[in-house]
């Protein structure tokens, strides 16, 4: 009985010295206290099962796991929930004090998370160089002063195009256009006049297509916002009055017009596009479309007259820190350990991806990364589908402005206030 009463005093011993295996998050063993969890919305299996299929297919937060437990003999606990849920998840468990050590963030929930106090600022475990990675700046993570993420990769937006349809047309492909600058809404709109066809006042092929949130895109690719957000003094405010948004609704009200308009919002965009009904589309992010029966290539969006030429639209990530984190120490570490993967091999499987040229033209020195958070008030894509609505039926931008920026600041006066 007493060696069994001292064994047992000795394994408590050892668990709280933190050297048993598989001892709980923040309690690791050979590790330093290195262990962490972390909410995202792909599983390991699911990710290996994608990478089994095409080997150019990457992950950040996926392929960082590996790297990081071998480097700090660590665990890490993958909490996979699907894409809506990350932050319901985030907020179940650290109610419950299980708080997770990384969660993501995206527009839909980047400020969402600083006003309700779900993650802690980063200020004293991050440096300028966890930001200088990409084409963003830290105030993109940041709410009056202080640094609540660190981003991921930014999620490339761009359109795939139809090479054949160009060439029967006799017109210079998108590509080659931005390279020269020259991508802009004017010439989007010149060469979608010349790719939409109609046969006895029916419409049977259109230069694009895309779904409702291109609206936005559009509104930010000329240097505005649906929703204005000053980072640094914490303050938002509608940005539908903003000349610049009512610019990009001048050009989409005639992009959409059902008579003679040149592009249309789809459910089933690639099928159009599969079938060549359609000239260009907003591509996939693994796109097959390679494997068509026609020649394509790939463009970013085209830059608005209010925003720098090469201006790439692009999607801002993050990953936050959950307040009750016990480890935020570590989860900045392995965040450095993803920034350093993506630069030795998820650059490389990219550009391998999309192809070397349509990758150095992306992430050239003279393209503009151009973003923002705007889309976390409450009934966003509500009012942007009432936007959309609205140009179709040609209401002027000015009076949809009127209409719906009361809207816009009553759920700003909710989240922001």
């Amino acid at each position: 009985m007493k060696r069994k009463l001292l064994v047992l005093i000795m394994i408590a011993a050892i668990a709280a010295a933190g050297l048993l295996s598989g001892c709980s998050r923040g309690d690791g063993p050979a590790g330093g206290g290195k262990d962490i969890s972390i909410i995202y919305w792909m599983s390991e299996n699911g990710y290996k099962a994608q990478v089994a299929t095409n080997d150019t297919v990457y992950d950040p937060i996926l392929d960082a796991i590996p790297v990081y437990k071998e480097k700090f003999n660590a665990n890490v606990n993958l909490i996979a929930v699907p894409w809506g849920e990350m932050l319901s998840q985030m907020t179940q468990l650290q109610n419950s004090g299980q708080a997770p050590d990384l969660v993501e963030v995206y527009d839909r929930t980047m400020h969402n998370v600083i006003l309700n106090n779900y993650v802690m600022a980063l200020d004293e475990y991050v440096t300028d160089e966890d930001y200088s990675h990409f084409k963003v700046s830290r105030d993109l993570f940041s709410w009056k002063g202080k640094t609540y993420a660190i981003p991921l990769k930014p999620y490339l937006y761009y359109i795939m195009f139809n090479k054949d349809m160009f060439d029967m047309e006799g017109l210079p492909y998108p590509d080659e256009l931005f390279r020269n600058g020259e991508w802009t809404f004017d010439k989007f709109e010149e060469v979608g006049k010349a790719l939409t066809k109609y046969v006895d006042g029916e419409r049977v092929q259109y230069a694009f297509t895309s779904w409702t949130e291109h609206l936005a895109a559009t509104i930010v690719s000329n240097g505005s916002a649906i929703v204005k957000i000053d980072s640094q003094n914490g303050t938002a405010q509608s940005g539908l009055n903003d000349p610049k948004t009512l610019k990009a609704l001048e050009y989409l009200s005639r992009w959409v017009n059902p008579v003679n308009g040149i592009m249309d919002i789809s459910d089933n965009q690639w099928g159009d596009f599969d079938n060549n009904r359609c000239a260009m589309n907003r591509g996939k992010e693994y796109p097959d479309g390679w494997d068509l029966p026609f020649a394509t290539g790939m463009v970013p969006l085209p830059a608005g007259p209010d925003a720098p030429p090469k201006s790439v639209y692009v999607y801002p990530q993050a990953m936050a820190v959950p307040t009750g984190s016990k480890n935020p120490e570590a989860a900045v570490e392995f965040m450095r350990i993803v920034h350093q993967r993506q630069k030795e091999v998820g650059d490389a499987k990219e550009a391998a991806r999309i192809g070397q040229e349509n990758y150095d033209m992306i992430y050239s020195d003279d393209t503009n990364f151009i973003y923002a958070y705007d889309k976390g008030i409450e009934g966003y894509d509500e009012i942007e589908a009432y936007i959309y609505e609205m140009l179709v039926e040609g209401i002027p931008p000015a009076t949809i402005a009127e209409t719906i920026a009361p809207d816009i600041e009553a759920a700003i006066e909710m989240m922001f206030k």
